[in-house]
């Protein structure tokens, strides 16, 4: 199952890297723990040996969301029949969000946790809040969008970069998102890094 408060792996294989792609799209708007069993529920009616996107290609993409009863099916059945055929390891961002319903959120979210020192920030509610209690009295309380996501997200890295220098932007993105979610201490002593 993906662990939500272990999502950074550089070194997914094919199969790995599809399905942590599923988990994206399923996260969105989504509690992350039912993002992750609604997600092991659909692996779990493929073979073992099959890619998910591959396998999916064949099916009722539609019938088995709803069998898992996954929620938002319209948008999940779009978003993973075009996510189809692209390539998970290259995708750019702005790949990604040519894919229905993926916006700059989810898109950086996939990249962040999949690319090692890739530079994004996953702008959510956890980040945003993040942002204003640092003093930033115009940060927006749910995730903007073109040039005001582009504003923020540089002010999420100048304050990575003065606080945590040489710390994986990933590290401290699952850092303040468990922290302001609500998970216990005990989970967030896997960090090596001195939280501000």
């Amino acid at each position: 199952m993906i662990s939500p408060t272990n999502a950074t792996d550089f070194d997914r294989n094919e199969r790995e890297l599809q399905k942590f792609w599923l988990f994206s799209l399923f996260v969105a708007g989504k509690n992350s723990d039912f993002a992750a069993q609604k997600v092991d529920a659909l692996m779990n009616q493929m073979p073992q040996e099959c890619e998910p996107l591959d396998y999916l290609r064949i099916c009722d993409v539609d019938a088995m969301l709803r069998k898992i009863k996954a929620g938002q099916y319209t948008r999940l059945t779009k978003a993973i029949q075009q996510s189809m055929g692209v390539d998970l390891h290259t995708a750019t961002v702005e790949d990604l969000m040519k894919i229905h319903g993926v916006g700059p959120k989810t898109s950086r979210f996939f990249i962040l946790h999949s690319r090692k020192d890739y530079k994004c920030a996953v702008l959510d509610t956890h980040i945003l809040k993040l942002l204003r209690d640092e003093g930033n009295v115009n940060v927006p309380k749910s995730t903007p969008s073109g040039k005001a996501y582009l504003h923020w997200e540089q002010v999420f890295l100048d304050f990575c970069q003065k606080n945590y220098p040489g710390v994986p932007i990933a590290e401290v993105d699952l850092y303040y998102w468990m922290k302001y979610s609500g998970r216990t201490e005990k989970d967030l002593t896997i960090y090596n890094f001195e939280p501000k």
